[in-house]
């Protein structure tokens, strides 16, 4: 989706130096999914002991984390 965003300079610039040689594209579409993602945690973790999990839920949530790690660290 193509749009135009008025966005804080030193933010942008902050989130860039965490992410050298990323583009200003990927570095905020990264952002957004780590946002979405820790959004989606918190809000299985208020759950917790709400719901039971069967084995295959809780091999899906490990495999998410480890992805979720393995982006944060993408150059």
């Amino acid at each position: 989706m193509r749009t135009t965003l008025d966005l804080d300079d030193r933010l942008v610039g902050s989130l860039l130096e965490r992410l050298p040689g990323t583009s200003k594209t990927r570095a905020i579409e990264l952002a957004i999914e780590e946002y979405l993602a820790a959004d989606a945690y918190d809000g299985l973790r208020e759950m917790a002991g709400t719901v039971e999990l069967d084995s295959a839920a809780i091999e899906a949530s490990r495999i998410a984390d480890r992805r979720r790690d393995a982006r944060a660290t993408e150059p």
